[in-house]
């Protein structure tokens, strides 16, 4: 878990989505909470996570969708877990499954996914189901349709955080995903343990325009396996969930005070 993971190259194909059914629902009685989609290789419904998980929909393999809550990689729970924590348990989670189930070519790091209709297919399925955040800890190809769906998606009201890529770079990855949904994405980029930007995080380029860039700590993020099992990540993948957590944290409390002060309105 050392490089976050990458959208692998290869053709788009055209591919079909069946209706996806939802597989878990809010339990009754549980009052709304911000909604976030992890857009990812799918989360395990670990003890921590399970209050959390709402329903997961297989955009990797939709033809012959794979068990629910069952992914083949720890990058997913990972990632959710590490958001739950940031969002202090207050945000329901959905997850959109896209990883390729043929695996990754061996110069990548998994998960892998080769196509952009996937992609493109998840982000407009979690604008569909009213997502709140969109995470998205993937290196995305420049393609059309992401870029068309990150637009519609913002538009419709999500905001969608993007991991900035691990190379080392003086400009962040995903940047024209970031600026085709700009100023409702936000990239972000991995800080150490003492507060600087750690040697492996895209950093965003000195002229600025178009996107947003923040810091999250990326380094030594603790978190859990499929398992269940406590694991440290380093990498922009580790770094976004924090900052998605951080925005559904903003998210509830402003709706909260929105609550409270219509409340007292209507007591008048």
């Amino acid at each position: 878990m050392s490089r976050h993971s990458q959208l692998g190259r290869g053709a788009v194909r055209l591919r079909l989505y069946p209706l996806l059914a939802a597989l878990a629902v809010i339990p009754a009685g549980v009052a709304a909470r911000p909604l976030v989609a992890v857009i990812d290789s799918g989360v395990a419904m670990t003890p921590e996570l399970r209050p959390l998980l709402r329903a997961e929909y297989d955009f990797g393999s939709p033809l012959a969708p794979r068990p629910a809550f069952h992914p083949r990689y720890d990058h997913g729970t990972m990632v959710a877990t590490i958001l739950a924590r940031a969002a202090h348990g207050g945000a329901d989670i959905i997850s959109l499954r896209v990883d390729d189930p043929a695996g990754c070519a061996p110069d990548l790091t998994p998960p892998c996914q080769p196509d952009a209709a996937p992609l493109a297919a998840a982000i407009r399925k979690a604008s569909a189901l009213g997502a709140n955040v969109i995470n998205i800890s993937l290196t995305l190809k420049s393609d059309p349709a992401i870029r068309a769906a990150v637009a519609d998606a913002t538009k419709a009201g999500a905001t969608i955080v993007l991991a900035a890529g691990n190379e080392g770079r003086d400009r962040p990855g995903n940047l024209a995903v970031a600026r085709a949904g700009y100023p409702n994405t936000v990239l972000v980029g991995a800080l150490d343990a003492s507060g600087r930007p750690w040697s492996g995080t895209n950093r965003p380029t000195h002229a600025a325009s178009g996107y947003a860039y923040v810091w999250q700590p990326g380094v030594d993020v603790v978190g859990a396996t499929a398992a269940g099992q406590p694991a440290m990540g380093t990498g922009t993948s580790f770094a976004a969930p924090i900052e998605s957590g951080r925005l559904v944290t903003a998210l509830a409390a402003s709706e909260s005070a929105a609550t409270r002060l219509a409340t007292r309105s209507a007591a008048r």
